[in-house]
């Protein structure tokens, strides 16, 4: 599965819907989208391989993004999801630049984005203090929600964090179905998908939830928010 560029999809019409970009003048919006071009991923897609400063400046515009960490043992940490109305921003942030290790991008589910050329956000950056102060808010924003996920990983039981992510996606999507399958949700969780199955037989045997193929339905959102120690 592999990535497509189209021409005559033109960023300048949509990069209102980035407030990142508000502040740039009318200049800086034509030379942005002039350095920009249209990708769909197809679900399943690699986005990205490689270190952290690496990563493209992408806009997106429909689907999802999986961010994820992969251990030499082949066990995959999902560190976070980008979607709809986030940008993927590192150049010129400084927090994100310096870190090192390899990290994944794949697409969730199909997915369209507007990759900006890096060299010109960087330029941007570089004369437009305030969408610079944005964009380093942004990554300190996703650092810290990385910390976090590390520190839930150490210090946290799977029972509790897989009870937090159901409830989590669920508010998310404001329904009562989340559609991850048990391989999925283990990646997110950075547990084995084996862990994840026991954990949701015993859900179901208390009535929590029901699991279908691919999906999980949360029947008692009050007993699960306890489970989770919320």
């Amino acid at each position: 599965m592999s990535a497509r560029v189209r021409d005559g999809c033109q960023f300048r019409e949509y990069i209102h819907a980035f407030p990142l970009w508000n502040t740039l003048t009318e200049e800086e919006k034509e030379l942005l989208a002039a350095h920009t071009q249209y990708v769909h991923y197809p679900k399943g897609a690699m986005v990205h391989r490689g270190g952290l400063a690496r990563v493209a400046t992408m806009h997106i515009m429909s689907g999802s993004l999986r961010v994820y960490l992969l251990s030499e043992e082949g066990r995959e940490l999902t560190l976070y999801f980008v979607r709809k109305g986030d940008i993927t921003i590192v150049s010129g942030t400084c927090v994100l630049e310096t870190l090192t290790g390899d990290v994944y991008i794949d697409a969730n589910e199909d997915t369209e984005v507007f990759v900006s050329d890096t060299a010109v956000v960087r330029r941007i950056f570089e004369v437009n203090t305030v969408a610079h102060l944005r964009a380093y808010e942004t990554a300190v924003k996703r650092l810290s929600e990385t910390l976090w996920k590390f520190q839930q990983m150490l210090f946290t039981s799977a029972d509790r964090r897989l009870a937090k992510f159901l409830i989590e996606e669920s508010e998310r999507t404001e329904r009562d179905e989340v559609n991850f399958t048990h391989e999925q949700t283990a990646h997110y969780l950075g547990t084995a998908r084996e862990v994840v199955s026991r954990l949701i037989r015993e859900y179901g045997h208390e009535g929590l939830v029901q699991a279908s193929r691919g999906r999980i339905r949360i029947l008692d959102r009050a007993a699960l928010q306890k489970r989770a120690g919320a």
